[in-house]
């Protein structure tokens, strides 16, 4: 094919896709700008480090991730739990910012990492991941996109950030007065102009994928309009700072020189937390939002992706990264699955840093928090919380998860809600639906150690009356061995009598009935003048 004949081709297939293409974009770079705050925010005031470990972990950890997860949705990056998690584990090690604390950083990503690689290894520990219920996954979401409000609270009306590690509900509500009597009245009119036109844009589709950045630049517009009238040492608003030092990469060593090993060893338990708490979160978010978006990636596949990339993020002057609830769910409301614009986002937020970092110097930080909250305020879906309510421990579980992310963190969370929805199955499993009609006691669910005592304080209640008792396990869903035991034990006695009134023909035998010429086939084989014996056999 000829040159000019190749070109047009090629001209023809790209008119075709760009407009996925650029939608793609689109979204790429409204992840970046909502991620690169965030980025800054949880490196600075949460674990203590310089901003270039949250961009890093913006970029890379996203990038690394993209390519080693299938998921159409996931995003991962810094995030919150995680970095707060930094920073009470070195905190008593070392100072902030010094150098003694960053290779000490470094290092426990590093170990976190390690750990999450066993976990993939090791498919047993993997599996445990999986034993999360969807009542703890959206309880946790429901929390986290309150925190995220909570959190924004202070930037939002021009008020110093919170770097409180811990955040329950007395300390948000001392921000909220604080923001009623001393916010900044102009830091507060620059956050309501983001929110108010982001709403607004939403509400036409074409529009839909711009509303962040349309917020954010009306936001921006004004805060310049007011610089520029009222003066900035009158308005005193923040902005995101100049981030031009920031370059492509920034190698580095994690610390494990023979000096630092008391200190590695004392991180250690911080390490395990880290690692499973930045394992939690991935699967929860990767399971729930890939639900959202009618698909489906194995969470082993995530484990591999978080812990390969925590393994080489430390050598690149990183935070750890894992799954971003509000990120994911901001893609998932783009209405954008796409791992192009996942990785495009990376690659955004790289361009900006590298060559517009003055641009990005005047977003005003009371705009990005509004965006923040927007995001925390689109995670509370009812319709996502109604289901859970209509079951009494669906909501049990679903309530002590949101309140513990809100009061404890997201670890303890899991922890509590996880603890609660196997504490509730175990319990309906030990209580299965037993009827006494006549003679004939019927068992429905599960004939197992848990069930046993409450099956046989029936069965001798009946016993004690004189009647002899016949055993219907028909609908039993599951024996193990001590009830096997038991029914033994009772044959053997002659103390009861047994009936499974579920048929005992072969599936097989059925299937060759309906084949003309099947019988006389199988008559003819040594196979088919034996006894069959999986056929089910009464006790």
């Amino acid at each position: 094919m000829r040159a000019p004949e190749l070109a047009l081709k090629y001209r023809a297939l790209l008119g075709q896709r760009w407009p996925a293409l650029s939608r793609n974009l689109v979204v790429g770079l409204t992840l970046a700008l909502v991620t690169l705050p965030q980025a800054v925010a949880f490196s600075v005031t949460l674990a203590g480090v310089p901003p270039h470990f949250g961009i890093y972990a913006a970029i890379w950890g996203v990038f690394f991730c993209s390519l080693l997860n299938p998921s159409r949705v996931f995003h991962g990056g810094p995030n919150t739990a995680m970095s707060a998690s930094i920073g009470v584990t070195l905190l008593p090690t070392a100072p902030p910012f010094g150098a003694e604390y960053m290779g000490l950083a470094l290092t426990l990503g590093l170990m976190a990492g390690l750990i999450q690689l066993m976990f993939y290894l090791i498919r047993p520990l993997g599996r445990i991941l999986d034993l999360i219920s969807e009542p703890v996954i959206n309880g946790m979401i429901c929390g986290i996109g309150l925190i995220l409000i909570f959190r924004s609270l202070t930037t939002f009306a021009g008020l110093p950030l919170n770097t409180e590690v811990e955040w329950p509900l007395w300390i948000a509500w001392q921000s909220f007065l604080a923001v009623l009597e001393v916010g900044n009245l102009h830091a507060i009119q620059i956050g309501l102009i983001t929110l108010l036109t982001c709403v607004v844009v939403q509400q036409f589709d074409p529009l839909r994928n711009w509303a962040i950045l349309i917020g954010i630049a009306a936001g921006t517009l004004y805060s310049q309009h007011l610089n520029a009238t009222v003066g900035l040492q009158n308005t005193l608003i923040e902005q995101i700072g100049n981030l031009s030092s920031i370059g492509l990469v920034f190698p580095s060593l994690p610390l494990f020189s023979q000096e630092s090993m008391p200190d590695v060893i004392a991180i250690l338990p911080g390490a395990v937390t880290l690692a499973l708490l930045g394992l939690f979160q991935t699967v929860a978010a990767m399971r729930r939002m890939s639900r959202k978006a009618g698909g489906f990636t194995d969470s082993r596949k995530a484990i591999f992706s978080d812990a390969v990339s925590n393994c080489l993020l430390p050598f690149l002057s990183s935070l750890p990264t894992c799954a971003s609830f509000n990120r994911m769910w901001l893609v998932h409301k783009l209405g954008i699955h796409s791992r192009i614009a996942i990785a495009s986002s990376a690659l955004w937020l790289l361009l900006l840093v590298l060559f517009f970092a003055k641009a990005i110097a005047v977003i005003p930080m009371p705009a990005m928090a509004g965006i923040i909250m927007l995001l925390g305020a689109n995670m509370i879906n009812w319709e996502d919380i109604k289901p859970h309510l209509k079951s009494r421990h669906e909501a049990t579980v679903f309530v002590a998860s949101f309140l513990s992310v809100l009061f404890l963190d997201l670890f303890e969370a899991v922890l509590v809600g996880s603890a609660l929805a196997v504490a509730y199955s175990k319990w309906q499993q030990a209580h299965p639906d037993i009827s006494l009609r006549g003679d004939v006691l019927k068992i429905r669910g599960n004939l197992y150690y848990g069930s046993l005592p409450i099956i046989e304080s029936i069965y001798h209640s009946a016993l004690a009356k004189g009647q002899d008792v016949i055993i219907d396990f028909s609908e039993c869903y599951y024996i193990d061995q001590e009830g096997i035991r038991w029914l033994s034990g009772l044959k053997a006695r002659r103390q009861a009598a047994f009936v499974d009134r579920r048929t005992g023909r072969d599936r097989r035998d059925d299937e060759a009935a309906e084949t003309p010429g099947s019988d006389e086939r199988r008559g003819q084989s040594r196979r088919g003048r034996k006894q069959d014996r999986r056929r089910r056999s009464d006790i």
